[in-house]
């Protein structure tokens, strides 16, 4: 596996740390009612996952079920940017050799489930792949959540790594025909 699994990870993982910086810490940690979800849920689910990923490289284990869940997360929009600043600095140094190694990966426990149970075969670099896609599929979710506000975090945020190669070849042949909602954080129908 190609270390642009690392690379992807780590844009995505920018994509979220200038979100959080932009971020209120109101809308970040208030729900607005159901069609209004505080969106800090999301991005400490995310962290959770990434750092049992980490924490699993040492003995080959990942426990993905096995989280943190730290309220903290939740509540601070500055402290989940930190936690992902250094999640992006662990994963930049991980060298290209171990894509390819070996990991035994614990998820999904079951209500009546033992923790630790049975694990399924994964590498290093697929486990990456799956923590990209995990992620931007959580990222779209707070895209909607905030959107759901008023808020535009940009047209990007949210949006897999293909869909957006997918929309560059499409500029790139009709340049006048950039993809709606291009944008930063800002309110919606505002300029950024």
């Amino acid at each position: 596996m190609s270390p642009s699994a690392v690379a992807q990870n780590l844009e995505v993982l920018r994509q979220g740390i200038e979100l959080l910086r932009a971020l209120d810490r109101t809308v970040y940690a208030t729900a607005d009612g159901p069609a209004r979800p505080a969106v800090g849920p999301h991005f400490r689910h995310c962290v959770d996952f990434y750092r049992s990923f980490l924490e699993g490289l040492e003995d080959g284990r990942v426990d993905y079920d096995r989280r943190r869940r730290e309220a903290r997360l939740e509540q601070d929009p500055q402290a989940a940017a930190a936690a992902f600043e250094e999640i992006a600095g662990r994963l930049a140094r991980l060298p290209p050799e171990r894509l390819d190694r070996p990991l035994a990966v614990v998820a999904d426990l079951a209500p009546d489930e033992e923790p630790g149970g049975a694990a399924a075969r994964s590498t290093v670099g697929r486990e990456l792949r799956v923590l990209l896609s995990h992620t931007v599929h959580h990222w779209a979710l707070i895209a909607l959540a905030l959107r759901a506000r008023g808020l535009e975090p940009g047209a990007e945020f949210g949006v897999a790594p293909s869909t957006l190669a997918h929309w560059r070849r499409r500029r790139a042949a009709a340049p006048e025909a950039p993809p709606d909602g291009e944008g930063a954080v800002a309110p919606a129908g505002g300029s950024a």
